[in-house]
């Protein structure tokens, strides 16, 4: 099983589900000390779980044995663990992976053999006893002559016959004495005597072991009996009866075809469990699939003594080949078992060990190949292998292929040492799960970190991936001061062209215009698309003269023909040159002069121009409006509009954003993109900010009054935020006007935060403490990062209507939109999607689980004063439709 970084598990396969009581769904998100209960076998105290130790060093935990596991229903099984840190490419850790096994089979094994060895030892010393009794037997015989005994002539007539002898051959007779040998014995057993008694009447002694009768062994001896001439007269019979002794060889035979069979089943047993451990060793140095698959038949081979090993794969299809993507020992490799042409389907081709494990998902096992009618067709391009198993891969449910190990003995695989393969394979297959899923995560991040810093209609680096490269140059020439020219350029007339040609072509435009420029700059610049019709260019080591000569060569380059829509469009752009060092030494610096040099360009009729900071256009016209601004903020000159926002879910009105119009008393409604930005710059935006939070808040005391009221939200610029009055300032107010908490939203743009990171932190909690709703504004637009975003207690991002507005025509754009939605739910945040102008962006952003809405599709900005109305009209439309959203 995985855990993170946390201890808490992520993955189990199905031997650990088994083996814990828990499934992956059960476990998922538990401490590994929840799922994972182990005792010592020795103590029943509870046992030290390796990956705690993984995680806090970040070293691999080696075997550990004589421990217990527990099972959620309170089954008890003996296991061995062990475990190892996961680490990413760049070595971080992420967490740990448990690997313990079932050793019930182990101590299985050790108890055999200690039984057997008991049984032995017993029988051993049962022997020895009855040797000694055997002796004693021997001695009575003797003296008490419990024998057969018997003495015969050289004519073969008995002279002498104890009882014994009497009652074994002839218990019906009273004596025997003359009676030959023939007629006693009988014909039978005379014709097995017959030879030996011919050899002691030689001269020559005889023993034999004989069964005379069904279940009764006895030994008898021939001693010949010489006289003074050396001639024999005769000899003695002395039988013995040895059943019982035979009884216990036959018994000791067994025992030892016994004790062979299950030192050849250890045998096998210790194999599997050298084979697994190898593997699990194997996997837990695995960074990669394909080496992973190598290196553990390399391991199976070395560590079990096996034929060869192998790892097939499936196809897409049961009638496609078989692809084996690593081996160990067989001859040719790769290609050699690929030229065997194995499949899944149930055809000829398909009756292989492996074909047919992938096809039914079990283990399959071969005796012996040679004759085994469904390998005979391979035996010989398998050689000296002849016996085999194949198990399945199981990843996720599905049969991925197949582990297949074979020996050049028959019959060499037993029935544990299969169970301890499959369990190999089992570990193979969470390995290569494992495996695949770390390389989808990064995948996915490479992919969503490439999408985050890309254009997605050009395939430029964006404004993000530029501002870092025009950073980075300006810290690299730091100690070797060099020239850096950074240029803009604006296409002209791009919104005629959308307009006159449609979007698709102005889209194909701005394509085609930011491949020329890329073409055509040095191979030490770098290009990016800004925004709409804004294109940068970063040129390293040149001076003034080099940055103007490179943006004339531009020029000629962009006023080609551009071939769109069956005509040659002339397209014209402007271009603005800042420089580092004199016209800035920060990234923030050269971006804004560059802008600034681009709009100095235009006004002066130029296609191209050098940041001036001496030139100020309309310095007296922005002088005399700056005046009147300060007059109308004290002289009531100014309007509240508000633009109201839908939640998408309900389709209902859940705020409103607050924004400031000026009416002017002899130029009329002067719109906030005239006025703002000089606010900005001489300081006005503080009383202005001021007016609006005042304005807002009496209007939420008066919805209040009616019980009418609906959050409105005001906008903070970076010089507001930076304000530590104004959120004193709020207070008073808001007390004195006794407005509900929350009903007063706060947005603050993403380059506002990003400007004063850890001020923004600490005022952003203060913000929060006070139950102030966040918004994070124009997000897309600047250069933070949700793992930065989610450190700030802000409870809503709100996405830039420059994605929202080219995501119906253009896929990437609909990618990034999704994509910003599924991470910003992710951090526990909602979604507010500016710019909704149709029904598609509302139905494109409803599907793709956005949770607010604001745009001209539900309501231009309109005077506060018309507000409650408009909302009047909108809730009665909206009951009238309740099915969907209707405009």
């Amino acid at each position: 099983l995985a855990t993170d970084t946390e201890g808490r598990i992520t993955r189990m396969n199905s031997v650990a589900e088994q083996l814990t009581g828990w499934s992956i769904n059960e476990a998922q998100g538990r401490s590994i000390e929840e799922v994972f209960n182990i005792i010592h076998e020795q103590t029943r105290e509870p046992a030290h779980i390796p990956v705690a130790t993984v995680l806090a060093t970040g070293e691999v935990q080696v075997l550990a044995d004589y421990t217990s596991i527990i099972a959620r229903d309170g089954t008890e099984r003996p296991i061995s663990d062990s475990a190892a840190p996961i680490r990413d490419s760049k070595g971080q850790l992420r967490g740990a992976v448990l690997v313990f096994r079932d050793v019930t089979l182990e101590r299985k094994a050790q108890r055999i053999i200690r039984e057997q060895n008991a049984s032995l030892e017993a029988d051993v010393h049962q022997r020895t006893l009855q040797w000694h009794e055997i002796q004693s037997h021997l001695h009575n015989v003797i003296s008490a002559v419990p024998a057969l005994i018997a003495y015969v002539n050289a004519q073969q007539h008995y002279e002498y016959v104890n009882t014994q002898y009497r009652e074994c051959f002839a218990p019906d007779r009273e004596d025997i004495t003359g009676e030959s040998v023939r007629q006693i014995l009988g014909e039978e057993r005379y014709v097995v005597a017959n030879d030996l008694i011919g050899k002691v009447l030689a001269g020559e002694p005889q023993t034999y072991d004989w069964q005379p009768f069904p279940g009764v062994w006895q030994t008898i001896r021939y001693v010949p009996k010489h006289q003074a001439d050396g001639t024999v007269a005769g000899y003695y019979v002395l039988g013995t009866d040895i059943t019982e002794r035979k009884h216990y060889e036959e018994r000791i035979q067994t025992l030892n075809g016994e004790l062979e069979q299950r030192v050849h089943e250890l045998e096998h047993i210790g194999r599997g469990l050298r084979t697994l451990s190898a593997g699990n060793r194997t996997m837990l140095r695995a960074s990669e699939e394909q080496s992973l698959l190598e290196n553990m038949c390399r391991a199976i081979v070395a560590a079990g003594g096996y034929g060869m090993a192998a790892v097939w794969y499936s196809g897409d299809e049961p009638d496609q080949q078989l692809r084996p993507m690593a081996e160990c020992n067989y001859p040719g490799g790769i290609e050699a078992l690929r030229s065997l042409g194995l499949i899944a389907a149930d055809t000829e081709l398909g009756q292989s060990l492996t074909s047919s494990a992938i096809r039914s998902g079990k283990v399959q096992f071969v005796r012996d190949m040679r004759v085994d009618s469904n390998h005979v067709r391979w035996s010989d391009k398998l050689g000296e292998l002849k016996s085999g198993v194949s198990c399945p891969l199981l990843v996720e449910g599905e049969v991925i292929g197949a582990l297949s190990i074979y020996d050049t003995e028959p019959d060499a695989f037993g029935e544990d040492e299969i169970a301890l393969l499959t369990e190999s394979a089992d570990d193979l297959a969470f390995g290569i799960s494992i495996l695949r899923t770390r390389s989808e995560q990064l995948r996915v991040q490479a992919e969503m970190n490439h999408m985050l810093r890309h254009d997605p209609l050009t395939g430029l680096p964006n404004s993000i991936e530029f501002r870092e490269v025009l950073t980075a140059t300006i810290e690299g020439s730091s100690s070797h001061p060099e020239p850096i020219a950074a240029l803009q350029f604006n296409i002209e007339r791009l919104r005629e062209i959308n307009e006159v040609l449609g979007f698709s072509n102005g889209d194909q435009i701005l394509r085609d215009f930011g491949e020329r420029l890329r073409q055509s700059i040095p191979d030490s610049a770098h290009i990016a698309r800004l925004r709409g019709d804004e294109f940068a260019v970063l040129a390293p080591t040149l001076d003034r003269g080099s940055a103007v000569a490179l943006a004339e060569e531009l020029e000629k380059t962009i006023s080609r023909p551009f071939p769109i829509a069956d005509i040659e469009l002339d397209v014209s752009a402007r271009a603005g040159i800042a420089l580092f060092p004199e016209h800035g030494t920060t990234a923030d610096e050269l971006l804004r002069q560059m802008g600034k040099a681009t709009h100095q360009a235009k006004a002066r009729g130029l296609s191209q121009c050098v940041f001036d900071p001496s030139h100020q256009k309309n310095q007296a016209g922005r002088l005399t409006m700056a005046g009147e601004l300060r007059r109308a903020i004290a002289g009531n000159q100014l309007r509240l509009f508000l633009q109201p926002k839908v939640d998408f879910s309900s389709g209902q009105i859940c705020g409103a954003e607050a924004l400031v119009r000026w009416m002017h008393p002899i130029k009329g409604l002067i719109p906030p993109g005239l006025f703002i930005d000089l606010a900005e710059q001489t300081g006005l935006i503080k009383p202005l900010t001021e007016w609006v939070i005042v304005a807002a808040l009496d209007l939420l005391q008066s919805w209040q009054a009616k019980s009418c009221a609906v959050p409105i939200a005001i906008n903070l610029s970076a010089r507001n935020f930076r304000d530590e009055q104004l959120f004193a300032k709020y207070r008073q107010w808001h007390s004195e006007r006794s407005v509900s908490t929350g009903l007063l939203e706060i947005e603050i743009t993403e380059s506002a935060v990003m400007e004063h990171a850890e001020y923004a932190l600490r005022a952003l909690s203060e913000m929060s403490d006070a139950g102030i709703p966040l918004y994070v504004d124009d997000f897309g637009t600047g250069y933070s990062s949700l793992s930065y975003l989610q450190k700030l207690p802000v409870d809503y991002i709100k996405i830039d209507q420059s994605f929202v507005s080219a995501m119906h025509r253009d896929r990437d754009s609909a990618t990034i939109v999704r994509s910003t939605i599924d991470l910003v739910h992710d951090l526990g945040r909602k979604t507010v999607a500016e710019g909704v102008e149709t029904k598609e962006h509302w139905d494109l952003l409803k599907d793709l689980g956005c949770d607010i809405a604001q745009g001209y599709y539900i309501a231009k900005p309109m005077p506060s004063s018309d507000f409650q109305q408009w909302a009047e009209d909108f809730r009665t439309s909206q009951s009238r439709d309740s099915s969907s959203f209707s405009r």
